[in-house]
């Protein structure tokens, strides 16, 4: 009987932590910090030779929207489940970084690449995603055995960018460049808080957009 109440006792409390509705709350109020609440404000340095648009879609001026999803495995004796809360950040974060990359990218040969002509591109599709995600697994044996790996997932989509080349208004060339996407899970360290995991995996998404970018710009350069 005491056993019994134990163990009912432990599940209930995995469940609690795990069905928590406010840490999606907490997650956008901490990602907006972040960005000083507010959205980038496009980059000084503004090349009249490109134009940089998205047809990105986003629902709303927020920078971030975070949902959670449950999904779980009770059999008879062995549980399992996936626990995430998935933060989609406003695509003008990714695509100010974007534009800034090929701004610094301009003078290592695309300006030269040009020569004169203007350059129209969209950004058709770029990562702007993450989850926070808690991978569960509980076994009935005499004592519950429970353990969990807890992760950040990026956003595994790849970059797409359509362009045009015109020539005194005229169309030259068109074309599209995707880029794969590198993305790998990020483990939280021991005793990492998911804002320190939140805050780092931020930083390395500047950088996974601006090297992204600089793929692209190599090979938009082989192709015009």
């Amino acid at each position: 009987m005491k056993q019994n109440l134990l163990t009912t006792t432990i599940l209930l409390i995995l469940i609690s932590l795990l069905s928590s509705c406010h840490i999606s709350q907490k997650m956008d109020t901490y990602i907006g910090d972040q960005f000083n609440n507010q959205l980038p404000k496009p980059d000084k340095k503004k090349n009249n030779d490109i134009a940089i648009n998205s047809s990105v879609p986003f629902s709303s001026e927020a920078i971030s929207t975070t949902i959670k999803k449950t999904k779980t495995l009770p059999l008879i004796i062995y549980w399992q489940w996936d626990y995430r809360h998935t933060s989609t950040l406003n695509p003008a974060i990714g695509v100010n970084y974007f534009r800034k990359a090929v701004n610094l990218q301009a003078n290592k040969g695309l300006n030269q690449k040009l020569n004169g002509q203007q350059l129209e591109l969209t950004i058709e599709q770029i990562p702007n995603a993450f989850s926070l995600v808690d991978k569960g697994h509980l076994i009935w044996l005499i004592y519950p055995i429970h353990w969990d790996k807890i992760y950040i997932e990026p956003d595994f989509k790849d970059m797409i960018v359509s362009y045009k080349l015109l020539q005194n208004g005229t169309e030259v060339k068109t074309g599209k460049i995707t880029i794969k996407n590198e993305g790998r899970n990020q483990g939280l360290r021991f005793f990492q808080s998911w804002k320190s995991a939140t805050s780092e995996f931020l930083g390395q998404y500047n950088l996974d957009i601006a090297t992204m970018t600089r793929t692209f710009v190599n090979s938009l350069i082989e192709e015009l």
